[in-house]
Formats: structure tokens, sequence, C-alpha cells
């Protein structure tokens, strides 16, 4: 980012918070995973009047969801739970037994935004045994999986799945998982001190009161998390895919996939698990905002880059944090085409892997196989931008196609006297084209 990019950025920050009139507005642009710009401006702590910093920890709401997303996936995909298996697997007796954690995940489960507790009168979220209890009082605002509604009390729904398989708190295993890995020392479950206070504009008045922190108990792994710029553009760097080792591309995959339409009328928005998806002129921007008492938030993500943007203020309302931050990240996109350098690792091949690399052919057209840093890739020789597959394997001579064209079937491996021999789908793959023998 140059100078001028910097005070652009400094301006339009400033603007936008003189004309909303809120205590502190701050947006920062990440590029390999660390700021590569940041903006703040006002007050962290209006009544001590402590400036709002580049590194000034604010709540960052709903934006938690998506590392309860993460863990999820990371459960899943280890084997410990099913994404489309019956929640009552796990918590047996609830009135929403039959929902899946898919849905959950996609805001489909159909069921209310959030649980029937007093939490929004005492600003004290339930802990684990009263939330249980409250399933029991639960209603359906639409037949599971017919329709987007977003849920809060999904998201508290798949804590309990994760505490149940896991054997310990969503939070302690979001800690274990992802928070260590990844570095995000300054992400935590509660204000630190020095936290930037939260505050709502008055409505008569030019002047901001004081909002209560909000406890979400057991609640909280829908929103309780309090973050920094950089932590967030951090993980931001991890959900474009660019941190495989512990947010694998499948995982990646399944956040950035289109589950179902919120806008259905303009096919505008969408949603992934976990992840918000919104078209706009460079592509789809992934991500997710954040908004409870005393602030909002956003975080955007440009996959093909690995660029995003995070916004923070600490206010109730008054300004929309995700539209600024779609809008930063798509100047930065149009100023930084799609030529960020992805960083590159040696592939290092497990040996029963390498005679099945190279050319194949079938159906009169070209596959190449290759290992690739996250595993085994085909591609189609006439269509090699569009056609990426990526399998694992799940057992000996069998690989799971689990991205990109033909997800979800098989690719076998039998041993001949003259080789190997693949099928695909069913297809044979053979080394010459059929024919080319004679």
């Amino acid at each position: 980012m140059d100078s001028e990019f910097h005070s652009r950025l400094w301006a339009r920050v400033a603007d936008l918070r003189a004309e909303a009139g809120i205590p502190s507005l701050l947006a920062a642009v990440g590029k390999h995973g660390v700021v590569a710009a940041v903006a703040a401006v006002g007050q962290a702590d209006v009544e001590n009047r402590v400036p709002a910093t580049g590194e000034s920890v604010y709540r960052v709401g709903a934006i938690t969801k998506s590392f309860t997303a993460a863990v999820t996936l990371l459960l899943a995909e280890g084997g410990e739970l099913g994404l489309d298996e019956p929640i009552d697997r796990h918590l047996p007796g609830t009135p929403f037994g039959r929902v899946s954690p898919r849905m959950l995940l996609s805001h489909t489960a159909g069921l209310p935004r959030e649980a029937p507790t007093d939490m929004w009168e005492t600003m004290r979220g339930p802990s684990s045994a009263a939330l249980r209890e409250a399933f029991a009082r639960v209603e359906f605002v639409a037949e599971p999986g017919r329709r987007w509604h977003y849920s809060n009390l999904g998201y508290a729904v798949l804590g309990q799945v994760i505490r149940a398989v896991a054997g310990r708190s969503c939070e302690s295993v979001i800690d274990d998982m992802l928070l260590r890995p990844l570095g995000l020392n300054s992400t935590s479950w509660s204000a630190p001190d020095g936290a930037v206070v939260g505050y709502r504009l008055d409505p008569f008045v030019a002047r901001v009161h004081r909002e209560p922190v909000l406890d979400q108990g057991a609640i909280g792994v829908a929103g309780q998390m309090w973050s920094t710029a950089t932590d967030l553009l951090r993980w931001g760097y991890a959900l474009a895919g660019r941190e495989p080792a512990v947010l694998p591309v499948g995982v990646v995959e399944q956040m950035h996939a289109t589950h179902t339409m919120v806008d259905t009328s303009g096919w505008t928005r969408g949603w992934g698990l976990g992840l918000a998806l919104r078209r706009h002129d460079h592509g789809i921007v992934a991500g997710h905002t954040g908004a409870l008492p005393g602030f909002r938030s956003a975080l955007a993500v440009d996959r093909d880059t690995g660029m995003s943007v995070a916004v923070m203020a600490n206010v109730t309302g008054g300004i929309e944090t995700d539209a600024v931050a779609t809008e930063i990240l798509a100047e930065v996109l149009r100023e930084q085409p799609a030529q960020t350098p992805v960083e590159w690792f040696p592939a290092l091949c497990p040996p029963h892997i390498e005679p099945m690399l190279g050319v194949w052919w079938s159906e009169a057209g070209e596959t190449i196989l290759r290992w690739e840093i996250d595993g085994l890739h085909a591609r189609l020789a006439t269509d090699p931008e569009t056609s990426d597959t990526r399998f694992t394997e799940a057992e000996p001579g069998r690989f799971r196609a689990v991205a990109g064209r033909l997800r979800g079937e098989l690719l076998l491996v039998t041993h001949a006297d003259d080789g190997i021999e693949l099928h695909w789908a069913t297809y044979p793959l053979t080394r010459t084209p059929r024919g080319a023998e004679r």
C-alpha cells in the first residue's frame, strides 16, 4: 500500500466517523495476513479521552460464528461428527433433534433468532445447563432446510453439539484448534484491560451513553469474542485458504460454498457454512459482521488474492460496517488485481502417489494428475483454470473428490501387471488415448 492509499484511507475513515457522529472508527487492510494499512480515528474511551489505535481491542460480536463454524467443520473432517446427521445423536430430547449441523451452520434449520431466555433484559446469557433447559421451549419459525433465517440460537446449539462431541467447551476447542495455532493472541472471550468502551448515540442530543457489557454465557459461541484488526486480518488470511496447516482447503471450500440464498430476488447475497457471501464487481466477498450493544464490526475477505478488510466501531448503531468493509476491499482490488503471489512451499509427494501422477486419458479428453501442497489434484488439459479437483485419500486405493469438478466421486486405483489402472466416477483412465495403441 503506497502513501497515497494510506492518506485516502485515513480521510475516508475520518469522514465516515464525523458524518455518523460516532466515538471511533477503525479500518484496516490485510495483505499476506498482516496489516498493510490501518486508520483509527476517534475515542476508544470517551470519558477518559483514550484515542483509538490500530491495536485497540473491540468487541467483534457475530464474527465469532466464523470460528465456531470452522471448528465444527474440522471436527467433521476428523470424523467426530457428521454434517448431515441429526443433532439428536448428540443432544437427545430436544424439539429440534432432526435438524443437522449443516443446517445450523447455514442458518437454514428453521430455528428462531434467539434462545427463549431473558438475556436481552438482564444482559447475562444462560449457563450450558440453563440453555439446555431452554431448548425445550423452542418453536420452529420455518420448516428445517426450507429457507434462510439468521439464528444466534442455532450457533448456541452448535456450541452444545461441540461440547458433547469434544467433551469440553466449544470455546476451549476454538482456543486449541484455531487461536493458538494461528497466533491470535489478542483475541479473547472477555474484555481485556484497556479494551474499547462501547456506546450508543443519544437520539436527541449530540452525546453518547455507555452501553452495558453483555455476557452471553453459553450463547457466547455466537458472538462473545473481542479482537484486534491485526488478529482479524490474520483470520481473514486463513479463511482465504492461506493457512492450510490450520484450516485445510477442504474446510475453506465448504465455508465459501453457497448453501442458501439470502437475497432470493437479486441473488446478490448468499450464505456458506459460517460465512456470508456477497456478489460484487470483482467476484464474491466472503466474511461476517458483528453487532452487539456498543459495537459494530465487519470482516471482508477476497479468496482469490487472500486480501481482507476489517472495520470496527464502538457504537450500537449509526454506521454499516459491512458496506464500509466491502467498499474498501473493492477499492483495494481495483488498484491491486489478482496478482498477489501465493506463498510457495515444496510439495512432498508420498511414494505411493507418484505412479498416479502425469497425463491420463478418458473419453478422448486429457486429464493431468498433480501432487500439490494440499494434496492430489486433477485438471482437464483443455480447461485447467476451472476444472481443478482436489482429492483426499479415504483409504488405500480409494480417493474422494472433496472440491471442484465431480466433487464427491471416487477415484479408484487398482494394480495390474503392467502398472496401475485408474477409474474416476467409474470412467476408465488410460495412459494413452483409446485407439492410439493400434
